[in-house]
């Protein structure tokens, strides 16, 4: 279990789906506490490369959950930017774990994360204690629209104690 500042986070449970235009593999997992991921990108995602961020937390004891922040970013553009943000900082702690690249774009290659953990300072402060899900759907054009190519798509659940 991971301690930050008085919050500890155990992940349980993780999920993806992947466009095997983009990749020959692609495996995510949740072991011990830690994110593992395995992927073979077949070609480059290049500028124009989106993600929609969906915080959600569990509805009381049952299996539901209510988005509480959601959001589509630029991720070539978090990625190249010098501004230190919440999304940077952690896209700078996935380089800690992982091969991942340090600029955009994305080249095609073999990629992996291993043992990846919620850093210090990574946890936004109007979190609270609870059960949480993460979901991040990558794609190209407009999320939902006719002209989305969507890329990949990967779940998280844990538990927050504060």
């Amino acid at each position: 279990m991971l301690q930050t500042q008085d919050r500890s986070i155990r992940f349980l449970a993780g999920d993806s789906k992947f466009n095997k235009e983009y990749f020959d593999n692609f495996t995510f997992s949740i072991r011990n506490d830690q994110v593992f991921l395995d992927m073979y990108l077949r070609k480059p995602l290049l500028r124009g490369w989106r993600a929609r961020l969906d915080f959600q937390l569990r509805v009381g004891n049952s299996k539901s959950f209510q988005s509480l922040f959601s959001t589509n970013v630029d991720v070539c553009s978090i990625v190249n930017a010098a501004k230190i943000n919440l999304f940077k900082k952690w896209y700078r702690n996935l380089l800690k774990y992982g091969n991942f690249l340090r600029q955009c774009p994305l080249n095609a290659s073999h990629y992996y994360l291993k043992g990846w953990q919620f850093g210090e300072g990574l946890v936004p402060p109007f979190i609270t204690s609870g059960s949480y899900r993460l979901e991040t759907y990558n794609f190209y054009g407009k999320y939902r629209g006719k002209d989305e190519d969507f890329i990949m798509s990967c779940t998280a659940d844990a538990v927050i104690h504060i």
